[in-house]
């Protein structure tokens, strides 16, 4: 780049600094000699770089002087593209010998008093490269360049999300068949996370294989690490565990593994055995005494005390803006305000219908945001495209608080978080998102004069605030906080007994089971009896209320109808070891099937044995067959 090249809108663009490091990268890419080069930051130095030269005392120098120690200084710290990209330093004269800036005076008593200038290779590396092709780049591999010098400019690109320059950069550093050194191990680790960010999993995925197959021991290792995550990344459990165990083998030194082996240990669901390697690696880094290992040890030390919160911290210092965003607004979320209008009738809430303020908002928000609703009675789709332009729906969240009093889009963000694929993100943000669903669903029914009245799931515009809650019921039951669970389990019995008798989720039998368990055996029948013509599952429990309340008649008959119209139930019920199904689970299963009597039997059985009925059962197929 020439001096004729730097334009009003280009000098605005950049510090004084970096715009003199690209007039000189440009001079010597083309061919200029050290006198040249520097002659021309003396000439014209003053002129770009007006700021600079203010700062000069009068009584020390000229301002031609100040900027040719300027250029001095960067061509001591400039790769030289013709000398492979090596440093070649200027003799520094002796105090006594005549200055180089041609005054004739001793250096001493002339640019000697000039101020140093903080110019490192690194900076003058990456006025090279803007200055060069990027078809050049190329022939950095394998020169003679400073590797903490790449590195540096890795880091700042990385930091800036240049991920296309870095990887224009790194590639040809591992193309072809050659080893992949160790010197080069970090580079290639840089090179695999640009990867991740620009969403290239084939690319990612070749150049780890490329790394096992001829990479030296760390390089080695660091490509099995990527395996190990991206395995992960796929719910390959076992191939994850395999790739970080060869890690382990081909670098068993390297201290990250340990943050790797708990990372991945957590994404597994395996907590308990999270905790106890994170003790160990915490240890084994407390001993070391190494101030860099800080913040390692800190984190390890939270997965002890709550995996998941050190994980949702992770993905905060990761860099994960949106859900950083998404979190903040939900933290600053406006009270809640009942936004819809209601018509009941016949005892019924009726559809829930927006009014004309949120209705205008909600015109915005389904243009912004691909929502992907479940079919059925289902709670997610795992609706992962939602993530792809984030910024858009996001900022509109910002910009319009008034579409936090909607159940739509409460709704599409506990599926979007879903679609995430992080537990420890959903554990944080989504029982809120829960939490205020329920309370708008209360407002809005008190509001409306609702709150005893049936709210239907045959209305569509009620099932996103129903799934909602149903969420909730099914989250909470699932908590090993008895308020919690307590919590859940009397929105799921409002479910059965009030907002949806129907019961299209499917609670009546778990209801019914829990309020056994909780040795409320009349009302576990009274609730058993809506339901006179149901299906295995709440037949047999049916059929264990009655028994347990003492009403033996008529368990009798239910169980012996039971055992008649699903046999098998019963008999792998009754069975003490039985085989399980290869196949079926609890997303859907054939009326009759092997599979039906299996889950019934796993979610069941403890209870049945409990309460000491197994043998009544037993006798009754005996002696019923």
């Amino acid at each position: 780049m020439d001096i004729d090249d730097i334009d009003d809108e280009m000098q605005e663009g950049m510090d004084e600094l970096h715009l003199l490091i690209i007039l000189f990268a440009g001079q010597v890419w083309r061919g200029a000699t050290a006198e040249e080069a520097i002659g021309h930051i003396a000439k014209y130095g003053e002129l770009l770089a007006p700021a600079m030269a203010e700062q000069i005392d009068p009584a020390a120098g000229s301002k031609a002087a100040l900027f040719r120690i300027v250029g001095r200084a960067m061509w001591n710290n400039l790769p030289q593209p013709a000398r492979s990209f090596r440093l070649m330093k200027l003799l520094e004269p002796g105090r006594n010998d005549p200055c180089f800036c041609g005054s004739l005076r001793k250096y001493k008593y002339c640019c000697a008093r000039m101020p140093d200038f903080p110019i490192v290779p690194a900076m003058m590396l990456e006025g090279l490269l803007e200055t060069m092709p990027r078809k050049q780049w190329g022939t950095l591999a394998g020169s003679s360049v400073g590797r903490d010098s790449v590195l540096q400019v890795v880091l700042m690109w990385q930091q800036e999300d240049c991920h296309e320059k870095v990887a224009a950069l790194l590639e040809p550093w591992f193309k072809g068949e050659g080893a992949i050194r160790n010197a080069d191990a970090e580079l290639l680790d840089m090179l695999l996370e640009s990867y991740v960010v620009l969403d290239k999993p084939r690319e990612r995925k070749s150049l780890a294989q490329a790394a096992i197959a001829r990479g030296e021991n760390v390089a080695r290792g660091i490509g099995w690490q990527r395996i190990a995550l991206m395995e992960a990344e796929s719910d390959n459990g076992d191939a994850s565990r395999h790739a970080l165990i060869e890690a382990q083998r081909a670098d068993p030194d390297n201290l990250n593994l340990g943050l790797l082996e708990v990372h991945l240990l957590i994404t597994a669901g395996n907590a308990a055995i999270a905790q106890e390697r994170a003790k160990y690696w915490a240890l084994r880094l407390a001993k070391l005494n190494d101030p860099d290992l800080h913040d390692q040890i800190a984190w390890l030390r939270e997965v002890v005390l709550n995996p998941q919160a050190a994980m949702m911290q992770m993905t905060r210092k990761g860099g994960d803006g949106s859900i950083a965003e998404l979190e903040t607004l939900l933290a600053g979320a406006p009270p809640i305000a009942c936004h819809y209008r209601l018509e009941p009738a016949d005892g019924s809430t009726g559809p829930f219908a927006p009014d004309d303020k949120l209705g205008k908002a909600l015109k915005d928000w389904n243009a912004a945001f691909p929502s992907n609703p479940p079919g059925l009675t289902w709670m997610s789709t795992w609706n992962e495209a939602a993530w792809d332009d984030a910024d858009a729906w996001l900022t509109l969240l910002g910009e319009q608080p008034l579409l936090w009093h909607s159940f739509e889009v409460l709704d599409d963000l506990v599926i979007a978080l879903d679609g995430r694929g992080m537990s420890w993100v959903r554990e944080e943000l989504i029982p809120p998102l829960l939490e205020r669903a329920l309370a708008l669903f209360n407002l809005v029914l008190e509001k409306q004069g609702a709150a005893q009245l049936k709210c239907e799931w045959g209305w569509r515009e009620n099932r996103p605030a129903l799934r909602l809650l149903a969420r909730k019921a099914v989250d909470g039951m699932e908590s090993s906080d008895h308020g919690k669970r307590d919590a859940a389990f009397a929105l799921m019995r409002r479910f059965v007994e009030q907002l949806n008798p129907n019961d299209n989720h499917g609670f009546r039998t778990q209801v019914v089971a829990e309020l056994l368990e909780r040795g409320q055996a009349a009302e576990a029948v009274t609730i058993a009896a809506r339901y006179p013509d149901d299906l295995a599952d709440m037949k047999y429990t049916q059929a264990l209320a009655l028994h347990v309340a003492g009403r033996e008649a008529e368990a009798r008959d239910v169980a012996l109808f039971a055992l008649r119209e699903y046999p098998k139930v019963g008999k792998t019920l009754l069975a003490e070891s039985p085989r399980k199904p290869r196949k079926g689970g609890r997303e859907g299963y054939t009326v009759g099937s092997n599979e039906e009597a299996w889950l019934y039997r796993d979610e069941y059985r403890p209870l049945w044995e409990k309460l000491g009925a197994l043998a009544w059962l037993e006798e009754l197929a005996r002696k019923g067959g």
